[in-house]
């Protein structure tokens, strides 16, 4: 099943878990900037150029790898072939929770992943002026199960955990 929109009119919209190169990312540990394509987390509406705002938005982001590189960096950890072929098989049945998986977007992305804990933010007013190209936008489907990842990624309804000592 396709996960992407063929929507011209689309292509210029900052719209939640499409992707785009020209995000700037910085390595916490060098502080190094590199630009790099990534998937847009924030909600579309708070980043409407057009939303007045009292503050300067940020559009928060997640740089896409390339599942080929990932498995590279499997092979380089010592995963055994065996291992890194389930983790594939998990990856594009969408069950590891801290990422997504993009199949493949002929003549813009080879197949990739989201990963949804290395989140970065870049400065929607700097994003909108710096040189920029959209990668991709998802179709109605392939959204669903983008929101759907977030979710789980970001909460927990049943993590088993009660926080009040007696029930209200």
């Amino acid at each position: 099943m396709s996960f992407y929109s063929n929507r011209e009119d689309l292509r210029e919209e900052l719209l939640q878990g499409d992707g785009w190169k020209g995000f700037i990312a910085i390595d916490f540990h060098t502080g190094e900037r590199k630009t790099v394509s990534g998937a847009i987390l924030s909600n579309s509406c708070d980043i409407d150029p057009q939303n007045v705002r009292s503050l300067p938005v940020n559009v928060l982001f997640a740089p896409l790898i390339e599942l080929r590189k990932y498995t590279n960096a499997l092979r380089t950890l010592g995963k055994k072939d065996d291992q890194i072929k389930n983790t594939i098989i998990d990856l594009k049945r969408q069950c590891i929770t801290n990422v997504f998986y993009l199949p493949e977007c002929p003549g813009f992305i080879s197949e990739s992943l989201i990963l949804l804990d290395d989140i970065h933010r870049h400065p929607l007013q700097d994003f909108i002026v710096q040189p920029r190209q959209s990668l991709f936008t998802l179709n109605d489907y392939g959204f669903y199960i983008f929101l759907i990842k977030l979710s789980i990624h970001f909460t927990r309804f049943q993590e088993g955990v009660i926080r009040s000592a007696s029930a209200v």
